[in-house]
């Protein structure tokens, strides 16, 4: 009866890895190859031409994101625009995994294959725009935070808060993230890191480079230089009101959910019903109307982890068992918690201040760190072989969704 549960088990494991395998192959293909420019990719492909156009300080005069276009722009001399920034993020992806190899030494290979079965879904890594970058910084910040408190020792302290730097000057979004960062710099402290030694020398020069590529915006406009989503200057519109109106259009059943009203309409319903119908930033949004805020988190907590779900299988849910079976048996602020109360924190974060749809790209850092820290307690057999198998039956059905899903559109074009 052994014999035959390890049979069926190295069967199961086989079909995972070769479903993985081609969803993931399926998904580069589609998405670096055939998919056309869309969504935030216009941006900073705009941004791209206007930086070889206009040169880096007028393009930083009007706002980019600086360490992706200086990843991107070497790219742009041999390929065209938009391939350049595609290429970009591969090569990306490329040191992300020669950094899980190398430098954190993760030989397992279900780890690999859970990653590769993510990107598939979440499919940023092939695409045009600074997600990868930013994401990548702070996957490798919080995998050494949780290597240090594992081992107590840190892998690379120079590249761990050298890619946290890069990922704050890349994207406004790390303010979001700052209670996860804040919680890693807490747990390194309480484990006895010493962030004050000559390894920090480079990190420390590198943020004072980057500051010092920020001084034709701090200069005129008195702020780092990120990529900017605002309309042009006719449309006096921001984009929390636009998130705002969209929320309000959906609930009334006047515009598709996952969508948004154009920064046109928007103005438009200022106008109509006055400045001050809608909130204007995250904290005005929050107190604007507090019943629709508490609604609002609980409907967009469930689509984190409806979407969460379908990207990490059972590894979403492995982080909220760890917390429920080890708060009685250990501290709640003991050091092995960190990716766990990380996750949650920035699912908690997300639902609560986004009175909006959630997109998954969002939570890219939390759920790749999910994944080493499930990877983690596998290797050390700290996780029932049977959870293991059924998460593995999990990825075996959504892979077939996934590559049925691509098949389709492969079909359209055709």
């Amino acid at each position: 009866m052994k014999d035959l549960y390890s049979k069926y088990n190295l069967k199961i494991k086989v079909t995972f890895k070769v479903l993985v395998s081609a969803y993931f192959l399926l998904s580069f293909y589609y998405f670096f190859i055939i998919a056309e420019i869309s969504g935030d990719e216009t941006l900073f492909l705009n941004d791209l031409v206007f930086i070889k156009t206009n040169g880096w300080i007028a393009a930083i005069e009007k706002s980019i994101s600086i360490p992706y276009m200086m990843l991107v722009y070497p790219f742009s001399f041999f390929l065209k625009e938009y391939v350049a920034l595609k290429t970009a993020n591969i090569f990306l992806l490329l040191l992300l995994l020669l950094y899980f190899f190398k430098i954190a030494k993760i030989k397992a290979s279900p780890f690999y294959f859970y990653l590769f079965f993510f990107l598939a879904t979440s499919k940023y890594f092939f695409a045009g725009t600074n997600d990868a970058l930013f994401f990548t910084g702070l996957v490798i910040f919080m995998t050494e935070v949780f290597y240090f408190i594992s081992n107590k020792k840190i892998n690379n302290q120079g590249l761990a808060f050298s890619g946290l730097i890069i990922s704050f000057f890349a994207r406004e979004m790390f303010l979001v993230y700052l209670p996860v960062v804040m919680l890693g710099l807490y747990f390194l402290y309480k484990n006895g890191f010493s962030f004050f030694n000559k390894k920090m020398i480079f990190s420390m020069l590198l943020f004072f480079f980057f500051i010092g590529l920020n001084a034709p915006s701090l200069k005129l406009n008195h702020k780092l230089s990120y990529d900017d989503k605002t309309p042009s200057s006719e449309i006096k519109v921001s984009w929390s009101q636009r998130q705002y109106l969209a929320q309000l259009l959906v609930n009334k059943g006047e515009l598709q959910n996952f969508s948004h009203p154009s920064w046109e309409q928007t103005q438009e319903y200022l106008k109509k019903n006055g400045l001050n119908s809608l909130p204007n930033g995250i904290v005005e949004g929050l107190t604007f109307d507090y019943s629709l805020t508490i609604k609002e988190f609980f409907k967009d907590f469930y689509y984190s982890m409806f979407f969460g779900l379908r990207q990490l299988g059972f590894i979403l849910l492995f982080p909220f068992y760890f917390i429920l079976t080890n708060l009685k048996k250990k501290n709640l602020l003991n050091s092995e918690m960190f990716i766990p109360y990380s996750l949650i924190v920035t699912l908690c974060v997300f639902s609560l201040i986004i009175i909006s749809y959630i997109e998954p790209r969002w939570y890219i850092a939390v759920f790749i760190s999910a994944i080493v820290f499930y990877n983690q307690y596998q290797v050390d057999k700290k996780i029932n072989p049977n959870f293991i198998i059924a998460n593995y039956l999990v990825f075996i059905c959504f892979s077939f969704l996934g590559i049925c899903s691509i098949l389709h559109k492969f079909m359209r074009i055709i």
